[in-house]
């Protein structure tokens, strides 16, 4: 069993000094939870809104993992942030810092977005896009095991014989389902040896016959980032 927390802050609420987040509603999130605790894992999700500094830091030094999932999806509607970059950098120094000082060994898996790989200078870029680049800098420079994820465009349909796959491909594009998307959040969690230290998009395969998905064999089937490797050489 691992002890898993969620925090999904909200990119808008991200200056909000009053609070440690405010959280936000990512779309994954039923999924993630219902499929985790299936698996046998207990789940922790801090109630919408805002959430104490106490609150966080209690959720966080007893948990085994952190699922980390920015979002512009507020519980009273979708707010875009001002400014991305910036937005992305608080939120890495407000909830990254306090716990890569206190609990270096905490996992965390960071569900981010494929426009990033694709470059704040894509026709489709966002604010948010320029957070979660900011963000996905902030938590390869520090001393957490991490993982990346950056599911292509959702869905919330499932289909079981559409294959998911994951890519170290920058410039990766496709559909994914809500369902794939945590299942290979948790297939991280759960395999940390072959997960720790990449960034993968995630997405689906609507062809049947091209086998089962192995998100292990996905996983150890892409190399690991340059920071990752880095890291691994000074140690």
């Amino acid at each position: 069993m691992v002890n898993i927390v969620e925090f999904s802050p909200v990119l808008a609420e991200a200056s909000n000094s009053s609070v440690h987040h405010v959280a936000g509603i990512w779309n994954s999130r039923e999924q993630t939870e219902r499929l985790a605790r299936e698996r046998g894992h207990h789940y922790l999700r801090p109630a919408d809104g805002a959430v104490t500094a106490s609150d966080a830091e209690s959720a966080w030094r007893t948990a085994d993992a952190l699922i980390l999932t920015p979002t512009v999806a507020a519980p009273t509607g979708m707010w875009q942030p001002a400014d991305g970059e910036e937005a992305g950098r608080l939120i890495g120094h407000r909830i990254l810092d306090p716990i890569a000082a206190e609990r270096p060994d905490l996992r965390i898996v960071l569900v981010s977005h494929f426009l990033v790989g694709h470059g704040v200078a894509h026709r489709n870029a966002k604010p948010s896009t320029w957070s979660l680049r900011a963000l996905e800098a902030h938590l390869r420079a520090g001393p957490n095991p991490w993982t990346i994820l950056r599911p292509t465009w959702l869905s919330t349909v499932h289909d079981p014989s559409y294959r998911t796959r994951l890519s170290a491909d920058r410039h990766a594009d496709g559909l994914v389902s809500t369902e794939s998307v945590a299942d290979a959040v948790l297939t991280a969690i759960e395999n940390p040896d072959v997960s720790t230290g990449r960034t993968a998009a995630i997405f689906n395969l609507s062809i049947p016959e091209t086998g089962t998905t192995d998100l292990v064999s996905e996983f150890e089937s892409i190399e690991r980032d340059v920071e990752a490797q880095l890291l691994a050489v000074a140690r």
